[in-house]
């Protein structure tokens, strides 16, 4: 049993089998490294990440993030619920009944101020890692990924995976 877990242990992200379990390891990855320079500010990486859109893009309904983070709801719920908590963002002005924007507070700015300078560092250190071609490829990557993951892009009539398809 030992042998086969040091097996499992040894194996490289690149080397898993699936494309999914493979994005999800080095999306565990990247989190912990940016959560590593975030922490001293007290921002967790998925905090500085909805702290940034809304400065960024102004008062946003609960969709329009879930759309753009490609939360479900529960989850990107979960995360507005402790930002209204620790004051760092707020209900805005609704544009009708059924839509509740937020909106960043003047404590929610200071954080996300306090915060930059280590997403900066955290963002300096995976290009410097990757250097400046790896960067790159690394965007056009996700952007081809992302693309091909959409389910709007990928639904097929009839349903079911293409032939000769694999994870």
């Amino acid at each position: 049993m030992r042998r086969r877990a040091d097996a499992v242990a040894a194996v490289a992200p690149a080397d898993l089998p699936c494309a999914c379990a493979t994005a999800r390891r080095i999306s565990r990855l990247l989190t912990q490294a940016y959560d590593r320079h975030l922490r001293e500010a007290g921002v967790e990486s998925t905090q500085f990440a909805l702290l940034s859109v809304l400065a960024s893009a102004g008062p946003c309904t609960q969709a329009a993030i879930g759309q753009r983070f490609g939360f479900d709801k529960s989850t990107l719920s979960r995360n507005l619920k402790v930002l209204r908590e620790r004051g760092w963002i707020a209900d805005a002005q609704a544009v009708s009944v059924r839509e509740r924007p937020c909106a960043l507070t003047a404590e929610g700015r200071r954080r996300l101020k306090a915060a930059t300078p280590g997403w900066r560092k955290a963002q300096a250190a995976l290009r410097a890692s990757l250097g400046d071609a790896g960067w790159e490829a690394m965007w056009t990557t996700f952007r081809q990924v992302a693309a091909a993951g959409h389910p709007r892009l990928t639904r097929r009539r009839g349903g079911g995976a293409r032939a000769g398809s694999s994870s």
